[in-house]
């Protein structure tokens, strides 16, 4: 059943343009009517002209074109540039139908530049809403949502009923394509009012298929309520009710076929098999139109229908005869559809399989490798000509975008030039005062260098003053030093007097040599210390806003060194695990988050 439910999603987009010949007939020889008045102003022509290419495409796609191009011709000696645009949004639309995205591309952009002469916004909203879909077509929602929404703005307070119904729609299909299943709601219940409002009974189909198909997907993924499949039921019978009362107005009989398919698949989906009548008689509706308008997605899926209910009872020759039934048909079409058949030949392979016959099932496999190449290869020029609209697409808008700045560049040029111009004549007009400010500012330059050199000569005071007390702080370290290594040489020449103590001197020798490397370390860090710069204080306690100890500098005066962790532990006679801490206590101080590097930061302020 999920071919049916994809072709479902596929009407939703394409159903308000698919139509039966039999109304098609009947709207052509109306418009052939028009155009066989001889005093029929070219204005009137071009646009009966482009009407009459939009209803020829599905039976005679040529003649459509040269229709549509003729209203072309003649919309190019006009000066409202609304009948322009109308034929080419025409052609846009049927040459998406014979798979030419590239040339719809430059048919919609062409008509985007008449639609800016045109005075008519129903004709300038209907070239935005085929721009959208093109764009949807093409996979760029996010452009086709902004283009649609372009539309709903240009026609908005204008008559358009219809096509305000239409970019509802499209809308909605793009947000369900998102899985934004609140926004696709929105714009389904907005484009069914659209369509009442329009009064148009194809819009109203078009809108109730889409409407029951939402439904649907909504009972999908809660079975427990069952209002929501009876709603989906409601609505696909209102559409075939409407379409068999509204006979001789209804064009796009396909939405009666959709319908009907998705009643015999919600019967068969989920009723009982009590239901079958009802099955059967929807699969006839489905079959009978789509045989009159050639859609052979809904023949082949309503002999899959059947075919599962002959699957369920085990009868495979049965399933089997239905799938040829339903290839033979779709095969005798002229151009049938590559992705159809193959998806009927899978099924004759599954069928085959369940039946036991591993030789028929690889024979209908290898039909349907055969068509899925063709497909696969198809697919490729598709997404082909798909990148190729994109590319194109996007290569405009950098070219409008250059202009746009060209022009914003030339009016600002304008500008200078005119304030050039006033400025000159101000100048003469001003010269005194512009002599007066200027030894005004003069003046005021010569008071901030005062102030700047008095401000230099206070720095350089406090940075002396900073030299000296670092000068004295290292000379009472010095005089400790050398205590300290007194003292300790007398203890080593006591302990020599005693031999008993042999192991404790050596103890001692061992804490000298130590010492004496600790005491070149220092004067080593006493030479550094004295390179650093003055400020790097400074530094550190603004950014710390004077939260750091003098502990706390030293440690960060031993990073800038170059110290690792465990030489600053040992000059600090503490536990590496210390340092650890500091450091942490350091980084909360400086406002350094968890990954910043300390040690970086440091030598930045340095």
């Amino acid at each position: 059943m999920k071919i049916s439910i994809s072709l479902s999603l596929i009407l939703l987009i394409f159903s308000s343009v698919l139509k039966p010949a039999g109304a098609q007939s009947r709207i052509a020889d109306s418009l052939r009517t028009v155009l066989r008045q001889p005093d029929l102003a070219t204005e009137k022509r071009a646009m009966t002209l482009a009407q009459l290419g939009r209803v020829l495409y599905e039976t005679d796609l040529p003649a459509a074109l040269a229709s549509a191009n003729e209203a072309l011709r003649l919309s190019h000696g006009l000066s409202d540039g609304q009948y322009a645009a109308f034929a080419l949004a025409t052609l846009t639309y049927l040459n998406v139908q014979r798979d030419s995205l590239v040339l719809a591309q430059r048919n919609i952009d062409s008509a985007l530049i008449y639609s800016a002469t045109s005075t008519d916004k129903v004709v300038n909203g209907y070239v935005w809403l085929r721009k959208g879909w093109l764009e949807y077509i093409v996979n760029q929602p996010d452009r086709s949502s902004a283009s649609l929404f372009k539309a709903l703005k240009t026609l908005e307070g204008q008559p358009a009923d219809a096509y305000r119904s239409l970019v509802y729609h499209y809308l909605a299909s793009i947000y369900g394509d998102l899985k934004d299943n609140t926004k696709l709601k929105t714009y389904t219940k907005l484009s069914l009012q659209s369509a009442y409002s329009s009064g148009d009974p194809d819009m109203i189909c078009n809108a109730y298929l889409a409407v029951g198909s939402s439904f649907l997907k909504d009972f999908r993924l809660d079975r427990s309520k069952k209002q929501l499949l009876d709603s989906s039921i409601f609505y696909n019978r209102q559409l075939l009710q409407l379409s068999k009362a509204q006979s001789d107005r209804i064009i796009n009989h396909i939405n009666s076929g959709a319908a009907a398919l998705n009643l015999a698949n919600i019967y068969w989906e989920f009723f009982p098999k009590q239901y079958k009548d009802s099955v059967d008689k929807y699969i006839n509706q489905a079959l009978i139109i789509g045989r009159k308008s050639g859609h052979e997605e809904i023949i082949a899926n309503s002999y899959g229908i059947l075919s599962e209910y002959a699957i369920a009872d085990g009868d495979y020759k049965a399933a089997e005869k239905l799938f040829l039934l339903g290839l033979s048909e779709v095969e005798s079409h002229v151009g049938s559809s590559l992705q159809v058949k193959a998806s009927m030949l899978k099924g004759l392979a599954s069928v085959a399989e369940k039946a036991g016959d591993p030789v028929k099932a690889l024979a209908y496999f290898k039909r349907y490798m055969q068509y899925e190449s063709q497909v696969y290869d198809a697919g490729k020029m598709a997404i082909a000509q798909r990148l190729e609209v994109q590319y194109e697409a996007e290569k405009k808008d950098k070219e409008l975008e250059r202009l746009q700045e060209r022009a914003a560049f030339n009016k600002k040029l304008n500008v200078i030039y005119i304030g050039l111009i006033i400025a000159g004549a101000l100048a003469l007009t001003f010269l005194f005062r512009s002599y007066h400010f200027r030894l005004k500012s003069s003046i005021q330059q010569e008071k901030l260098q005062a102030e700047e050199a008095a401000r230099l000569k206070a720095e350089q005071e406090l940075l002396q003053e900073r030299q000296d007390r670092l000068q004295k702080e290292l000379l009472a370290g010095n005089l400790q030093v050398e205590q300290k290594n007194e003292l300790l040489q007398t203890m080593r020449d006591k302990l020599a007097d005693h031999p008993e103590y042999d192991m404790l001197k050596n103890q001692m020798e061992r804490i000298l040599k130590e010492d004496l490397r600790m005491d070149e370390d220092v004067e080593h860090i006493k030479s550094s210390l004295a390179d650093i710069h003055p400020e790097f204080f400074n530094r550190l306690q603004q950014l710390a806003d004077n939260k750091l100890t003098r502990l706390d500098l030293k440690h960060c005066s031993y990073i800038l060194m170059g110290l690792s962790n465990k030489e600053i532990a040992n000059r600090l006679a503490v536990d590496p695990k210390s340092i650890l801490m500091a450091r942490y206590r350091i980084k909360q101080k400086l406002k350094l988050d968890k990954e910043d590097s300390l040690d970086l930061a440091i030598q930045r302020l340095s």
